[in-house]
């Protein structure tokens, strides 16, 4: 029988990382989703008070969070979609945090919604993705496979933005994208569900060009099915969505960029900007045509102006970028609300009200922050976790509190913990007897000052990357350790004996990661260990014969990936602009 035992994760005081890229509410009102640079999601509890409290953090992607969208009927399934950098795609039970489906496609994505048609439709819906493609992919909700795309007639290219548009009045599905030329661009997605089933080509069924680049929003009015919203970096527009007509442009000021928005009520719209602003605005006729919404269908040819009813105060010290969202109707007590996540990983909520009105003397008024939150906040508030792992012994050898640890690796064979400090110090301890002290640190066998533990001296700035040679190739010993530091030194270790093999200074960035070549790849009967260095270099070097084999410094961009051909000696980088080096290492050319 096997068993199969949860994962803990252990933080000090200082709470990890989160800087927000993308932010979500779920449709049930009760759980924030957020996705970070880091990779990882946050799943955060809203209360009916509109109060937030961290409860989980989800670890499955390995670049940063580009979208988040919901990934079912989430009455019925409460399951939202996840997509990172390099093209891993994740859907999740927010429930319970599991991963129920993962999967790694050539695309970056980078927004996503979610459309199921119960009566048309098997399954659990599709996925329509765009990002740095062409056109609209979509994707099986259920496997995260391929299925099929939305191809452009006209002037195919990237998609900057999108939504779904449910119509009543014409009984009739559609989606509707810009592009990051300024194309509008409408593909019936009803009438596209059998073409699908047949592998037939889809294309648009009307393009306009809009005559404006940078889209940031496109949202349809279900209030009224006339009104479509545009949100441009310089510009918002108004449009008739019976003829895509211009009803409406309003510039921004200088240094003003907007960043989206959404449609409040029948005539009521709401704009944020990049550095966190909102402004709400009422839509009101310019007096050149009779009605804003002629009961008989006819086109607008009348024009419309906005007044200015409130705007929201914001947080002093933001951090940039700022990403935003609105939640239109929540269930009682009925808060309309929008939300802001920080790169510094702060949310913070507005309770916008029902009928937003302005002051006496017609100025706008200002709407107060409702709450602000942040993950530290979590720690500051439960006081039982200890500082860190490493508390013990390290004030046991000096007295004075314990660096920040900025580098670990576990070796399971000999159960080693070896945590690299910012103030150069590797400390080695025993892994088990270190995770039960931070659980049990009040029970006296297991006491942090009671651990057994090794310091490693030679590095003179922080540590940043270790390495254990062994675990990559049974031939190599068994004692051996690599590290590199933020001063670009790289030292070989023996573990066992504390000895300092041999030091290499690189000359270049602070070292950013430590790989060794893979089995199959040897130079002279022995392994190499490559240097990922944060000013774009690569540097090889050979530890036995303790010499720099290649340097290699013309990427242009940070290196995102290290592969090796082991016939012919290359080294083969790709780095972050798509562009691919190939270098051969025996010559360095």
């Amino acid at each position: 029988m096997k068993i199969f035992l949860p994962a803990v994760a252990l933080w000090g005081k200082k709470a990890p990382s989160h800087s927000i890229t993308t932010i979500m509410i779920t449709d049930d009102q009760h759980t924030i989703v957020t996705g970070s640079q880091e990779g990882q999601l946050c799943l955060w509890n809203l209360s009916s008070e509109l109060k937030i409290s961290a409860k989980e953090l989800l670890f499955g992607h390995t670049a940063s969070i580009t979208c988040l969208a919901k990934a079912r009927e989430f009455e019925k399934q409460p399951y939202v979609v996840s997509a990172s950098e390099n093209g891993e795609m994740c859907v999740w039970n927010v429930t319970s945090g599991q991963c129920i489906e993962s999967t790694t496609l050539p695309y970056r994505h980078t927004a996503i919604c979610y459309y199921h048609c119960a009566f048309r439709m098997t399954g659990d819906g599709w996925l329509l993705c765009c990002g740095e493609y062409q056109d609209i992919i979509i994707i099986d909700a259920k496997t995260l496979v391929v299925l099929h795309t939305f191809t452009s007639s006209q002037s195919p290219d990237w998609i900057s933005c999108m939504c779904i548009v449910h119509s009543m009045r014409i009984q009739e599905d559609s989606l509707l994208v810009v592009s990051v030329t300024g194309d509008l661009k409408v593909w019936n997605l009803s009438s596209s569900i059998n073409s699908i089933q047949e592998r037939k080509d889809i294309y648009e069924k009307e393009s306009k060009s809009l005559d404006s680049p940078n889209c940031r929003t496109i949202r349809f009015c279900t209030y009224t099915e006339r009104l479509l919203l545009v949100v441009f970096s310089k510009c918002w527009q108004v449009y008739d969505f019976c003829d895509f007509s211009l009803l409406l442009t309003e510039v921004s000021k200088s240094r003003e960029f907007f960043a989206g928005g959404e449609v409040l009520a029948a005539h009521r719209i709401i704009i944020w900007t990049e550095d966190g602003h909102s402004y709400i605005y009422q839509l009101l006729n310019s007096g050149l045509s009779k009605s804003l919404y002629p009961a008989d269908g006819r086109v607008l040819k009348g024009t419309m102006y906005p007044h200015l009813l409130c705007s929201t105060s914001v947080k002093e010290n933001k951090s940039y970028p700022f990403v935003m969202g609105y939640l239109n109707e929540r269930k009682e007590p009925f808060y309309k609300v929008l939300f802001s996540g920080e790169m510094s990983g702060r949310i913070t909520l507005w309770h916008i009200p029902d009928v937003p009105v302005s002051k006496f003397d017609g100025s706008p008024k200002e709407i107060p922050i409702t709450t602000t939150y942040i993950l530290q906040d979590n720690f500051d508030k439960y006081h039982t976790i200890s500082p860190s792992i490493i508390d013990g012994f390290c004030a046991f050898e000096d007295g004075d509190g314990s660096p920040a640890v900025t580098s670990s690796m576990f070796i399971p064979s000999f159960d080693k913990l070896i945590c690299g400090c910012e103030d150069g110090r590797i400390f080695i301890t025993l892994a088990l007897n270190a995770a039960k002290a931070g659980l049990l640190e009040d029970n006296a066998f297991f006491r942090k000052d009671s651990l057994p533990y090794k310091v490693l001296r030679g590095h003179n700035k922080s540590v940043t990357s270790l390495l254990y040679p062994h675990s990559h190739s049974s031939k190599l010993d068994q004692s051996w350790m690599v590290s590199g530091d933020q001063e670009s030194c790289v030292i070989w270790w023996d573990i066992f004996t504390e000895e300092v093999l041999h030091k290499f200074f690189l000359r270049a960035g602070a070292v950013t990661s430590l790989l060794m070549s893979p089995e199959i790849f040897t130079l002279k009967d022995h392994h190499i260990v490559c240097c990922v260095c944060n000013d774009h270099s690569v540097i090889l070097l050979h530890l036995e014969e303790k010499t720099c084999l290649l340097k290699a410094q013309k990427h242009l961009s940070p290196v995102t990936t290290i592969k090796w051909h082991p016939v012919e000696n290359f080294l083969i980088v790709g780095c972050a602009d798509d562009s691919i080096y190939i270098w051969e290492i025996e010559t360095g050319k």
